[in-house]
């Protein structure tokens, strides 16, 4: 399935989507030769090559990045040489999201629903976020799932390594869980301690988390 349509966030960030029902061929037939030379198929397996030109497609889906090549940091972050802005890539099975902003780092996640969030609940998330939402096991399960997103959203988003999601990402729970919306967080990793606006949206297979530095 071709690019879903745009999402734009309050925050300002763009965020581009695909739901992956083509093959490793299919895909590779979409790209240009040169976006197909700068993926090196042999060494790459097929999950992870479905994932990358994918990733690659959505980049020339938007205006601001189209044409631009794809690096990472020593980190491992992605990162457009020589294009203004910020761009984060995430992707979780049969979906591949990518946010790009103009002038701040943002980081993204797509995470599906099941069971895993809960059997790490305990030990990445503090005490306050483990009692939020706790009305109904459905609400609760969505939250949880909401944070862990959010966790890895702003793991992407802050620069600094060695991050503990537990002990240096503080998520505030927001009054109500609804189909999209904003809550917060801060980061205790640096002495800056940055708040991060985290807008979100959830679907019946995922939830996704854009995180993005507040001015």
């Amino acid at each position: 399935m071709p690019a879903l349509p745009h999402i734009s966030t309050p925050t300002g960030a763009c965020i581009t989507l695909w739901h992956l029902t083509e093959d490793e061929a299919t895909l590779a037939a979409l790209l240009t030769d040169e976006e197909r030379n700068l993926l090196p198929q042999h060494e790459l397996s097929s999950k992870r090559y479905v994932e990358q030109a994918t990733a690659r497609l959505l980049i020339d889906s938007m205006d601001e990045t189209r044409g631009r090549s794809l690096a990472h940091t020593a980190e491992g972050q992605p990162y457009l040489p020589g294009c203004p802005g910020h761009i984060s890539i995430s992707h979780t099975r049969q979906w591949v999201a990518v946010a790009w902003h103009p002038h701040m780092p943002t980081g993204i996640d797509i995470e599906r629903r099941g069971s895993r969030v809960e059997r790490v609940a305990a030990r990445v998330f503090t005490d306050k976020e483990l009692n939020a939402h706790t009305t109904s096991l459905q609400a609760h399960t969505l939250w949880l799932h909401l944070c862990w997103s959010a966790k890895e959203a702003l793991f992407k988003a802050i620069p600094e390594a060695a991050i503990d999601f537990r002990e240096h990402l503080h998520v505030a729970p927001p009054d109500r869980l609804e189909k999209e919306g904003i809550f917060t967080a801060t980061e205790s990793r640096t002495p800056a301690h940055r708040r991060y606006t985290l807008w979100y949206r959830t679907h019946d297979e995922w939830v996704m988390v854009c995180a993005t530095p507040l001015p």
